[in-house]
C-alpha cells in the first residue's frame, strides 16, 4: 500500500512556567507557534490527520512504528511532497 508524502503546517499548544510577569507585558510577547511535520499520510478525516514516520512491511502487512496525530482544528496547511528522483 502506498501513502502520500506530505508536509503539515499546524499550530501547537503552548504552556510555560517562568518568572512572574505583569499580564499586559506577558500578553504582548507571545504569539502562536507554527510547527511543520512531514511523513506518510495515513489518515485525513474531519477530526484528525495521522502521519506515519516509520512504515514497515513484513511481506504481508503494512506496519507503523512511529506516528503523530494532529487534531484537524490545529492544521493550517497540507502540502503534497514529491519523492526525490535518482
Amino acid at each position: 500500500m502506498k501513502f502520500e508524502l506530505v508536509k503539515v503546517k499546524w499550530l501547537d499548544a503552548q504552556t510555560g512556567f517562568a518568572q512572574a510577569m505583569e499580564i499586559p507585558e506577558f500578553l504582548k510577547d507571545f504569539e502562536p507557534v507554527y510547527n511543520y511535520s512531514m511523513g506518510h499520510l495515513l489518515c485525513n478525516d474531519k477530526e484528525k490527520i495521522i502521519l506515519g514516520f516509520l512504515i514497515m512491511n513484513d511481506g504481508e502487512t503494512n506496519l507503523v512504528k512511529h506516528w503523530q496525530l494532529i487534531p484537524k482544528g490545529m492544521v493550517k496547511e497540507i502540502t503534497k511532497l514529491k519523492a526525490c528522483s535518482k
